[in-house]
């Protein structure tokens, strides 16, 4: 039991972080590979940017989750700064809930969405893979982001308000 709470958190700390080297390695091999092969022997295959192209669909939606847990994407901080103490908390929570609003509407469509591509056997065109599996990139960012964004509202729930009025 404590080793599998041990890999819960293993995984809680470095799971966006090790998908992000891997799918950003393979997108430089595959792509520098299909790069040297067409300038050297005039010969590509037609599966590397294929695969390049999806990892990329991933990297973004694991990349945002990446960045939700760093505290990196771009938001409003002037305004928090000049409200009283005893709404700055709210403010600092509505934020992530509204994100969180956006995610659901990507778990939303995107599981759908999915079934729908699956349902009509779609397939991409140089690996012949099921076309559902890009897409399932939609609601399984949109799930990871949205357990990022609770942990951020539970964490500035939790955190005690040290600062004074204005």
């Amino acid at each position: 039991m404590k080793n599998l709470k041990r890999c819960f958190l293993w995984l809680d700390d470095h799971f966006e972080e090790l998908f992000l080297v891997l799918t950003l390695s393979a997108m430089t091999i595959l792509i520098f590979s299909q790069t040297f092969l067409r300038f050297s022997i005039r010969k590509t295959p037609s599966w590397t940017q294929e695969l390049a192209q999806f990892f990329q669909v991933y990297f973004v939606y694991l990349g945002a989750s990446y960045a939700i847990k760093k505290d990196a994407h771009i938001k409003i901080t002037f305004v928090g700064k000049v409200l009283p103490s005893f709404l700055r908390k709210s403010f600092e929570i509505l934020g992530p809930c509204c994100f969180i609003v956006f995610c659901f509407i990507l778990i939303y469509w995107g599981i759908p969405l999915c079934n729908d591509i699956r349902k009509f056997n779609q397939v991409s065109a140089a690996m012949r893979l099921p076309m559902y599996i890009p897409y399932i990139a939609l609601p399984m960012g949109g799930i990871i982001m949205s357990f990022r964004l609770i942990q951020k509202v539970l964490e500035t729930v939790s955190k005690k308000d040290n600062s004074s009025g204005i």
